[in-house]
């Protein structure tokens, strides 16, 4: 029978983390950072909002201990409460989830197409996000193997590019904190409200979870998101300081979707646009990896557990890979893509990925407390210290950012209202019902079905006694 193949380390568990959180969408949200609190002292935003995420990293790296399984997060639920519940957080979970490749090709075809590369019309920006979703696709059925030598390559490269661009606007422009210091934004309900956007520069960090089954040791899954946070914490506060005294104060306010492309310009002139460029599709890349690479587990536990049809569990008998929930993914991701280029609410699809990963950060605070309850005694390599607090303080924190998010209003750069937020809830909403409603009726009939396979598998299989009819017979 063909498994998972355990070939992944260190290396790969964090470059996948980090790629999967470090996306060209985050560009927009450090310089919202920095529009909230002064741009000179954004880096103390941040590094709030990392604290808030190592929490989390806490708390995902005890599950994970616990129950090192390419099923995770519905694992980690289904222990913590009950089967059914886990079946529609995980389905609410992974559907949303990779819903972010849509909101993340509309960007990543609007900085091809405002830095002039393809001025054309919406079918090319389709085909161009294509291109990177199928070059995906094909790594990723290749095997894990590859799929991980290509995520360690690009991920690092992209480090590497930020922190250099960084330093580099740092060194030359220099930073004079004194105005930043004396300015009414500068109070901690800013720095706490620019806090809570900046969490949203971590969001996918944990998606690493389900490979937990193809590391050498899946020790290795908390290791790597607790490093993965001091890396993001650190490479995000030196960028977004940077893109912002990079950038004049016209086009800080000028509400454009590719600043970075912008500050690429202002520093190094043509070269920098197209290193700039660069980075954005390899954000693009590592994040479009990293999602199916990860989702892909996910999804091929959940049929293995009969909760999806059998045929997405089934794995390539030469590459050891889900192929078939790699397909299904892939279409999936496309025909989202389409949707929102077609819509352009990429804001909205951002905004409600948000609000999910807030609201999974709080479901697995509270299963770190429940499971200590029920299986106190269940050995586990790592254990969130200080008791219940720091799971009570995640949950209250995550919860408070998502009815945060659910309650501000979305505005342009010149204050026009583009939506109230209200309305992701209620979207949010609608989709857990039908994930309940799949939980409830479709769910029972491929278990059946499951169980009905067994049973035949048991009648064909023959007992002892017949084997010796049978031999008896021969002679």
């Amino acid at each position: 029978m063909t498994t998972l193949k355990k070939v992944l380390k260190l290396r790969t568990v964090i470059s996948t983390s980090v790629g999967m959180a470090l996306a060209t969408s985050c560009y927009l949200a450090g310089l919202q950072v920095a529009t909230i609190v002064v741009g000179e002292l954004a880096w103390i935003s941040i590094l709030v909002a990392g604290l808030f995420c190592f929490l989390s990293a806490m708390c995902l790296s005890e599950l994970t201990s616990l129950y090192p399984s390419a099923a995770a997060i519905k694992l980690y639920i289904q222990n913590a409460f009950n089967e059914r519940i886990a079946i529609t957080i995980g389905m609410f979970y992974v559907v949303l989830g990779i819903s972010m490749v849509g909101a993340e090709s509309y960007i990543l075809s609007s900085v091809m197409i405002n830095a002039h590369v393809f001025i054309s019309p919406m079918v090319d920006r389709i085909v161009w996000s294509s291109i990177f979703i199928l070059f995906v696709a094909f790594l990723n059925y290749r095997g894990v193997k590859i799929t991980g030598l290509a995520e360690d390559i690009m991920t690092f490269s992209k480090i590497g590019l930020l922190a250099f661009v960084s330093i580099y606007a740092i060194s030359t422009i220099g930073i004079d904190f004194s105005p930043a210091l004396a300015s009414p934004n500068f109070t901690l309900p800013k720095i706490i409200q620019a806090a809570g956007v900046g969490v949203f520069l971590f969001v996918g960090f944990e998606w690493v979870t389900p490979l937990a089954e193809e590391t050498t040791d899946y020790r290795l899954i908390g290791k790597g998101m607790l490093i993965t946070v001091g890396i993001l914490s650190i490479l995000y506060s030196l960028f977004t300081v940077a893109l912002w005294i990079g950038l004049t104060p016209e086009q800080r306010l000028s509400g454009t979707a590719i600043p970075h492309i912008l500050l690429g310009r202002n520093l190094f002139g043509t070269p920098g646009v197209v290193l700039l460029m660069f980075m954005s599709a390899l954000a693009s890349v590592t994040s479009f990896n990293a999602g199916v690479l990860n989702t892909s587990r996910f999804t091929y536990a959940m049929a293995r557990d009969n909760v999806l049809p059998k045929v997405f569990s089934n794995l390539h008998p030469d590459y050891a890979t889900p192929w078939v929930a790699i397909l299904g993914l892939t279409i999936f991701s496309m025909v989202v893509s389409v949707a929102i280029f077609i819509t352009g609410k990429y804001l909205f699809i951002i905004l409600m990925a948000a609000a999910l990963e807030c609201f999974i950060y709080s479901v697995m605070a509270i299963c770190v407390l429940r499971l200590r309850k029920r299986y106190p005694d269940k050995p586990r390599d790592f254990k969130v210290p200080f008791g219940a607090v720091i799971p009570v303080i995640t949950a209250v924190v995550f919860l408070g950012l998502m009815v945060g998010i659910f309650m501000d209003v979305t505005k342009d750069y010149a204050g026009r209202v583009l939506f109230a937020n209200y309305w992701l809830a209620v979207v949010m909403a609608g989709f857990f019902v039908l994930c309940t409603l799949y939980t409830m009726l479709v769910v029972p009939v491929f278990k059946k079905e499951a169980a009905e396979r067994s049973a035949t598998r048991q009648r064909r299989r023959p007992g002892r006694e017949d084997k010796g009819v049978r031999a008896a017979g021969s002679k």
